[in-house]
């Protein structure tokens, strides 16, 4: 899926030197939504998201497809995270995090909270929606729906015309997500973008 992805940005015109694609070594199959493997990945993605936010980082979840370059509009969005909005909550699959302290602190209590509680069923996204109205001097800015629309917006309320993304969530695993991009001719799994991209094995 992350083939996938790269190769969509690739074909969207984004520059492919700008990835820095993290790739966790394991031989289990890819973790089921809400599972306690699930919650170890994704307190290891905002390990990774705070280690480099000392300049700005997009954070792009594997099950996300570009469809044009939208990096140029989302740096023009102001706030310390300007991120995707999931309906219920901000979205943790596509985000932008600007450096700042506050920012930072953000990060981090959301990491000792996941850290501290590990058999809770909470992951990241429900963790960062819980402490980001609790954190000082902290801006947030949603991305609007119909360009940056999650897998329900998309597929089920049929929001495409001016999709910038489409973040295929929504669904439990990943093979459903597989085949939801097959069926709807959004799946390219060869390696072109990957060959691209800096890689980290962690």
């Amino acid at each position: 899926m992350m083939k996938n992805m790269l190769n969509s940005a690739m074909k969207a015109g984004l520059n492919m030197k700008l990835f820095h694609c993290y790739i966790v070594s394991s031989d289990k199959e890819a973790a089921k939504y809400n599972t306690l493997e699930f919650k170890k990945l994704t307190t290891r993605k905002l390990e990774v998201i705070l280690s480099n936010m000392y300049d700005t980082v997009l954070w792009v979840d594997n099950d996300i497809v570009f469809f044009e370059n939208c990096l140029s509009d989302v740096l023009r969005y102001n706030g310390n995270f300007v991120m995707q909005d999931d309906i219920w909550g901000y979205c943790t699959g596509f985000f932008l995090a600007r450096p700042s302290m506050f920012g930072k602190n953000l990060i981090q209590k959301c990491i000792q909270e996941l850290v501290s509680n590990p058999k809770s069923a909470e992951n990241d996204q429900h963790i960062f929606n819980k402490f980001c109205n609790r954190t000082p001097l902290i801006t947030l800015t949603k991305l609007p729906t119909d360009q940056y629309p999650n897998g329900k917006v998309y597929f089920e309320d049929n929001k495409k015309s001016t999709a910038k993304i489409l973040h295929n969530n929504y669904l439990q695993t990943t093979a459903e997500k597989v085949q939801k991009f097959k069926d709807n001719n959004l799946w390219d799994e060869s390696d072109v973008g990957f060959n691209l991209v800096n890689k980290y094995y962690i």
